[in-house]
């Protein structure tokens, strides 16, 4: 019994044994973290390939060489827990997310700044070994080793160089010597770089010598004052000084001319002896001008860096191809420059569209920029619009592409904009970040200053009505000062493709598509111009409010004004513009005319039917408007776009006839729904105009309705020449109704009245048809033609027309078989006559080609004859000379034969 328990034990363990040991589970699967390494910038959307990629479930190292130069790497870790990475190097360096880096990113490269201190350096080695001939001539090899890299290089001009670096050199000479400058510091420099012909290095004050008397005069200053003197008086002395000046209307000499240039030539002669001499070791010249090198080299000492810099930063400015020739290239695209500007937006309800911040960017030099936004709203998006040619910077994944901003009359329009969809959006902060390769970057009038504050002007909302034209909407647009303004317009269905214009003069100046959503970001709409008004800058400045200054328009003279007591500036593209004068062209003085047109792209705005029976009613009371009454229509009530719920207050409790009086004719339809009974489960659209607070006064927008005024217009003129036209017009319809009319089905129609008059006290008779009570709940079928309507009752008897037919054959002609053949034997005769007389033509063209032909035969063979006769001619007159000629050479020959044969004697 002992054994068998032992056996039972024994077996036991071999069972646990093996289900742990004897049959294995696989392991689980682990996630390896990763590290991935690639170059990265902000002024390009093209990363560089991965330089190093770690994969590992513990702990990994690895080296990563980098040559010499500035690198801006992008590490990306990912793990299944978390991650710890560890960064070692021999050099420093900076680790961190973007506001940690990118500080350090906008200071120059040790490479950089390294060979700008060895060019300033040199040039200090240069002014101290001036008075040594070989000491100075190797420092200036070394000088030259430094800011041209390229001597051996074959393909590039040594000499254009030599032009730019020393124009780089007076530069920086001129911004720091500003205070010490001399002619002789400047003849000193002149000397330093062997230049006699760059004018005025150091920018120094010069005057001309007067010429006359009475030129001599017109330099002086009144005294006291220092200002000119009298326009008039100005003018006199002028043509008074072309009277006196003998050179003033003729051309000089040849000889005059002559003389000029060897004054010039023997001055040119003088003053680089001048400069030689000066080179020259030993020389007191030397001495004076070493001692004016190292008076500026101590000034210059004291900021030599900055110097440097500035040198070799103008120098790339002149060329900007020449820095790839620098060992430092490479780290110039990995210098920044960047400018934070940030603000507040408020509350947003549901389901609206606004801007986060619009404002006009200036750009005073070509450069690569970049802008990114940084707020909490998923749905937010940054545009950039040109002012001057009213495209949109590229956009690549709803963020704004790296741009080569240049510079521009009218700025870069700045427009962040925002929906908030089915929850609202609480009032936050938002900050752009604007990135370029170098400063200034570009900036707004007022630095620092981006505008968040826009007009609280409520939307436009109003039904959609189908017509042929697919035309949603026309609103028109003035304003008294040019006006910055973005528009948008969205439709109650989401799918609906919608193009959004502004015509301006039923041209078309700007346009957008959209699905659902159409938005115009950024026009300026300039006002109108008047060409009697004197063109100066102060005639059309507007002073209101402290702070306004003067600016030239952007096709013109124009201003800006200030609209609010800070006095800040109305956003307009004429602010910051130069113009001259000459830039007004004829356009610029005709009046504008903008109208904002909405229309459907595609028919892809179907409606149901319960929706066309709604348009039918709008349509119908649009009609009703159109009608002329004896009596005159009660004033609107005053934009109603602005103020919708006061204008629905004051028609609360009135009739449908009192509604259609009160309200604004400029809205959609005057006998429209007020804003409190507006059903949002019609279809119907929204527009939104967004303007700048400072300038909410300088725009109206109401709805176009100059067709319909003329209609009105029109009716109201006969109206007014005879009396009761239109009461007469419509009696005389009826009267033709009643008498044309023909019923189809008398019987059924008699039976019905009959029934009808029986209920007649029992039934009660409907409400009448309001817009919410058309509307039907459920989903309906959508189409784009209005229902069929239903089948009348009655129709109109068709009017006998053959009294007015006039025929013109006697009796009719039918097309039988007989008139066919006559067409067709006709029509062959005359392909037969077109045949014979282009056969005529081809007979007549190919004679007189030959008879041309013969012409020209003849004519060759005459100027043979005549150049035969002219041949022999010339013979017979070369002949006797010829003859002579050879007599008197045979005669020298017999002389010069006889001198040397005296000369033998």
């Amino acid at each position: 019994m002992l054994h068998n328990e032992f056996n039972d034990f024994r077996n036991y363990l071999l069972y646990i044994t093996g289900s742990i040991v004897g049959e294995p589970k696989p392991p689980p699967v682990v996630n390896p973290g990763t590290l991935v390494a690639e170059p990265y910038s902000w002024k390009s959307l093209v990363t560089g390939q991965p330089i190093l990629r770690l994969r590992s479930t513990g702990t990994r190292a690895a080296v990563l060489s980098l040559p010499p130069g500035r690198h801006v790497l992008r590490f990306m870790m990912s793990g299944p827990l978390g991650y710890a990475v560890h960064l070692c190097s021999t050099v420093p360096f900076v680790f961190g997310n973007e506001e940690e880096v990118m500080p350090e990113l906008t200071k120059e490269s040790c490479r950089f700044v390294d060979n700008a201190l060895q060019v300033m350096t040199s040039i200090g080695k240069c002014i101290n070994l001036f008075n040594d001939g070989e000491g100075f001539k190797q420092a200036w090899e070394e000088l030259v080793n430094y800011h041209c890299p390229y001597r051996k290089d074959k393909t590039m001009s040594k000499q254009h160089h030599f032009e730019i670096f020393n124009a780089a050199l007076y530069n920086t000479l001129k911004k720091h010597l500003a205070e010490i400058a001399s002619p002789e510091i400047a003849f000193a420099w002149r000397c330093f770089t062997y230049d006699s012909t760059t004018k005025n290095i150091l920018g120094l004050p010069t005057s001309s010598r007067p010429g006359t008397a009475t030129t001599s005069h017109r330099g002086s200053a009144k005294p006291g004052g220092g200002k000119d003197k009298d326009k008039k008086e100005d003018k006199s002395k002028h043509t008074a000084d072309k009277a006196d000046n003998p050179w003033a209307n003729r051309e000089p000499l040849p000889i005059e001319q002559m003389s000029a240039v060897k004054i010039q030539k023997n001055w040119k002669g003088f003053y680089v002896r001048k400069i030689e001499q000066a080179r020259t070791p030993g020389t007191p010249e030397n001495v004076k001008v070493m001692e004016a090198l190292q008076k500026s080299w101590s000034v210059l000492e004291q900021n030599t860096e900055q110097s440097g810099l500035f040198l070799f930063r103008y120098l790339f400015k002149l060329d900007p191809d020449i820095m790839a020739k620098y060992p430092f290239y490479q780290d110039e695209w990995n210098k920044i420059s960047y400018h934070d500007y940030s603000g507040t937006y408020p509350d947003q309800p549901p389901n609206t569209w606004f801007l986060v911040f619009r404002e006009v960017f200036y750009v005073t030099e070509e450069m690569l920029a970049v802008p990114k936004l940084y707020v909490p709203v998923n749905t937010c998006l940054l545009r950039v619009v040109n002012n001057d040619t009213g495209e949109e910077i590229p956009r690549v994944f709803q963020k704004v592409a790296p741009y080569v901003y240049k510079k521009n009359k009218k700025g870069y329009t700045f427009v962040a904009e925002a929906r908030a969809v089915d929850v609202g959006i609480p009032s936050n902060r938002w900050r752009m970040r604007l990135i370029g390769s170098l400063s200034p970057l570009p900036s707004p009038a007022k630095p620092d200053i981006v505008n968040c504050s826009f007009a609280a002007r409520p939307a436009i909302t109003d039904y959609y009505i189908p017509n042929p034209k697919d035309v949603i909407f026309r609103y028109s647009v003035k304003v008294t000062e040019d006006h910055l303004a973005s528009v948008q317009v969205n439709t109650s269905k989401q799918d609906v493709y919608i193009k959004l214009v502004i015509l301006d003069n039923e041209v078309e100046v700007a346009s957008t598509q959209g699905k659902g959503h159409a938005v115009i970001p950024s026009f300026i709409f300039l006002k109108d111009l008047d060409p009697n008004e004197e063109k100066r800058p102060s005639s059309r400045t507007s002073v209101k409010g402290k702070g306004s200054k003067e600016t030239v328009g952007g096709k013109g003279k124009r201003s800006s004004s200030a609209k609010s007591p800070e006095g800040r500036l109305s956003r307009s593209s004429s602010r910051h513009s130069e113009t001259s004068e000459p830039d007004l062209e004829e356009k610029d003085f005709k009046p504008h005319k903008y109208i904002v047109q909405a229309t459907v792209l595609k028919n892809s705005w179907p409606l149901s039917e319960s929706s066309w029976a709604f348009v039918q009613m709008l349509r119908e009371l649009e009609k009703n408007e159109l009608k002329v009454v004896n009596k005159e229509r009660p004033p609107s009530a005053p934009k109603q776009e602005k103020t919708q719920a006061s204008s629905s207050s004051k028609d609360k409790g009135k009739g449908a006839k009192g509604k259609d009086k009160g309200k604004d004719k400029d809205g959609k339809g005057g006998s429209r729904p007020p804003s409190q009974q507006f059903d949002n489960s019609k279809p119907h659209w929204t527009l939104r105009v967004v303007s700048d607070a400072a300038a909410e006064n300088d725009i109206e927008v109401k709805k176009d309705t100059e067709r319909a005024d003329e209609i009105r217009a029109l009716k109201r003129a006969w109206e007014a020449a005879e009396e009761g036209r239109a009461v007469k017009a419509q009696q005389s319809r009826l009267k033709y109704l009643n008498t044309h009319m023909v019923k189809l089905n008398p019987d059924k129609e008699e039976g019905e009245g009959k029934e009808g008059e029986e209920k007649e006290g029992e039934e009660v008779p409907p409400p009448p048809q309001t817009p919410l009570s058309l509307h039907e709940a459920g989903d309906e079928t959508l189409t784009l033609e209005p229902p069929p309507p239903p089948t009348p009752q009655e129709y109109l008897q068709p009017m006998d027309l053959s009294p007015f037919v006039r025929r013109t054959l006697p009796e009719p002609r039918y097309l039988d078989e007989e008139e066919l053949r006559r067409r067709e034997e006709e029509q062959k005769q005359q392909i037969e006559e077109y045949k014979a007389f282009r056969d005529r033509v081809k007979a007549w063209r190919e004679k007189d080609k030959q008879e041309r032909n013969m012409m020209k035969i003849k004519q060759l063979e005459q100027c043979e004859e005549l150049q035969a006769m002219l041949d022999a001619a010339r013979e017979a007159v070369n002949a006797p000379r010829e003859a002579i000629r050879q007599r008197f050479l045979e005669a020298e020959r017999k002389r010069l034969e006889d001198a040397e044969a005296a000369e033998g004697r």
